[in-house]
């Protein structure tokens, strides 16, 4: 399937989505409705997925520690939507996060710069002041 609707999953118990949808084929993911309150390891939930754009405006990362390797050579990836609850405050481990995701472009315009793939850039783009890959869901 080129789509995924998980709009009816409930998720406001998971604590690991590690892996959740790595070398997945689909090339759009609805995941609007994800509750990611508990959730605590989301290495890899993204890694080498064919989607081009991921809705991750839903996403409270608040307890989100390890994001290793979360969007990891999504290399079909152009745009990631996301809220201010997309936080990586207790993130300890986001090794090569965004490596290998060379088609990303945040909101106001931010290119994937190959120096910048841990949580570093996990933001909303501020452009040249706070750059970042995410695009604010609108």
């Amino acid at each position: 399937a080129s789509s995924l609707d998980l709009s009816s999953f409930d998720t406001s118990n998971v604590t690991d989505m590690s892996r959740m949808f790595e070398s997945s084929k689909a090339t759009t993911l609805n995941l609007s409705s994800f509750n990611t309150s508990k959730v605590n390891n989301m290495s890899r939930m993204f890694e080498a997925s064919n989607a081009t754009t991921l809705d991750l405006s839903s996403f409270d990362t608040s307890n989100v520690t390890n994001m290793s390797y979360m969007f990891y050579g999504s290399n079909n990836l152009k745009a990631i939507y996301a809220s201010s609850k997309f936080v990586t405050t207790n993130v300890t481990s986001s090794t090569d996060m965004f490596f290998k995701s060379t088609n990303i472009v945040g909101g106001a315009g931010t290119v994937y710069d190959s120096t910048k793939v841990d949580k570093t850039y996990a933001r909303i783009d501020g452009g040249t002041s706070s750059p970042g890959y995410f695009t604010a869901k609108q």
